[in-house]
This record gives C-alpha cells, structure tokens and sequence, in this order.
C-alpha cells in the first residue's frame, strides 16, 4: 500500500512539472533562448573535440545542460539520446552510461550538469 501511494505522489508530482517542460517524447527539445556566438563556438568545439552528451529527453538535467548552449549551440551539441529507440539505448549501454547527463571525452567520464566554464576546462578547450 505505502509503494501503491508513493507511486501515486510521484506521478503527480511529474504530472504537476511535465506541462512547464518543453519536452516531447524522443527529443529534448530546443533551448529557451537564442545562443550567443560563444555559446554556439563551445557547442563545435566539443563535437570537433570528440565530446559526446548522453541523456534522455525527459530529463530535466539535460534540458538544463541544453539550455545552457542558447538555442542554436543546443542544435550542435553532440547529443545521444540514451531513451527514445533502441539504438540510442544500445549505445548508452556500451558507453556505460548510468546517470544523465553524462559527457565522455576519450577516457574521461563527467556525470551531472556542468557550466559551460566546467565543460571547457573539462575538455581542455
């Protein structure tokens, strides 16, 4: 009964969140704000890098870490969709993906929303 309830509060907690998430299923969706010219240079400079953003499209730490790239760097990013379909699922496990976001850069490994500061300094951009 007590999971029964949890269960319950739980979702109507995400109900109560998901209509103010510019979310849909399969994707995380595009950024709230009009990226800036250094945004969209970190956005390139981490795909030229080999970086790789793994997340899922209703996480809202993804979104966050999206967001952060303004709208136009967010569409640069290279982002693998860890939920949607079964290849995206497949790579996330090879890569050992266990939270979201996660970025990897070669051997290095990074759980959780970085800056865009972090992930330069990160990247040793």
């Amino acid at each position: 009964m007590r999971r029964a309830l949890w269960m319950l509060s739980l979702s109507g907690l995400l109900l109560s969140v998901a209509p103010q998430l510019p979310l849909r299923a399969g994707s995380l969706g595009d950024a709230l704000e009009p990226s800036t010219q250094a945004q969209i240079k970190l956005a390139r400079d981490l795909k030229q890098a080999g970086a790789i953003f793994y997340g899922a499209w209703w996480c809202t730490h993804c979104f966050h870490q999206k967001n952060l790239f303004g709208t136009e760097g967010g569409r640069e990013l290279p982002y693998v969709e860890c939920a949607s379909d079964e290849a995206g699922k497949e790579r996330c496990r090879e890569a050992g993906v266990r939270a979201f976001p996660t970025w990897m850069l070669g051997e290095k490994r990074k759980e959780g929303v970085m800056t865009l500061e972090e992930l330069r300094a990160w990247a040793g951009l």
